[in-house]
């Protein structure tokens, strides 16, 4: 999402729905920059941060490194494509169809509301049929896209004991989205895709900043049944409202769904 003034029409669209009335209309970046507090946190973590001659940069590395490991070519039951702004959605739409082409998994689902209806219509004219691809535009944060994905992926025959994806989103973003779907119960296949040097540079205190403020609320754990409940309410009214489903099938699921 691209913070703090998103531009993108679907974000202009939806905004005056957002319960908070400025600027950063991606959550997290409402969560983490629009508290006074949390602006005060920020500059303590920056302060200790080069008093140990540490770096946002080394930090996302390293935990990259750890949760990302290299990619070993299994297959999965899923592609999951995450949203992260239009200036990144070809990268992850090519890779993303270059997994289908290798027959890594049967189904692609797209999740996020800035540019999933984009990545959708990208990845059709690559040649994914239109019968395998579902998403929705729902989603406004990692967590968000996370509990969207559980809830309207599509039923498939899974080949293990939950779900097994192969998670697809930037080099910056991977280790993140990598434990929130993990706490909602995936197995999942990190696909870490490289971008542009200049955008590393420009998102990688908020992504650090990002990962902060999901350890210290617990979002990097299982959702607890409050968290569940609380996202259901809100994903009732949110889906109809937004018209957020990508699918006439999604559509059409939507009164089974236990919401």
């Amino acid at each position: 999402m691209d913070c703090p003034n998103c531009t993108s029409p679907s974000i202009q669209k939806h905004k005056a729905k957002f319960k908070r009335r400025h600027t950063y209309h991606c959550q997290t970046c409402q969560n983490v920059f629009h508290s006074p507090a949390n602006n005060k946190f920020i500059l303590w973590i920056v302060a200790v941060l080069a008093t140990l001659g540490l770096s946002p940069w080394w930090i996302n590395k390293t935990l990259q490194t750890i949760i990302a490991r290299p990619d070993t070519g299994e297959s999965a039951d899923a592609i999951v494509v995450l949203g992260r702004g239009p200036q990144y959605s070809e990268y992850r739409t090519t890779a993303a169809v270059q997994l289908w082409q290798e027959e890594r998994a049967p189904l692609f689902f797209v999740s996020g509301v800035t540019d999933a209806p984009v990545i959708i219509d990208l990845a059709k004219d690559m040649g994914i049929p239109t019968a395998s691809i579902s998403g929705e535009a729902c989603s406004r944060s990692t967590w968000e896209n996370a509990f969207y994905t559980e809830m309207l992926m599509p039923p498939i025959e899974i080949s293990a004991d939950k779900p097994k994806i192969l998670l697809v989103t930037d080099d910056l973003h991977i280790a993140r989205a990598t434990m929130v779907y993990r706490s909602f119960g995936f197995e999942v296949v990190p696909y870490p895709v490289k971008v542009k040097s200049s955008m590393w540079r420009r998102h990688i205190l908020r992504e650090f900043l990002a990962k902060l403020y999901y350890a210290k609320s617990g979002w990097l754990n299982a959702p607890t049944a409050e968290q569940y409940q609380a996202a259901q309410v809100e994903a009732k009214s949110r889906i109809p409202d937004w018209n957020c489903l990508m699918t006439e099938e999604q559509r059409e699921r939507l009164p089974t769904l236990d919401l």
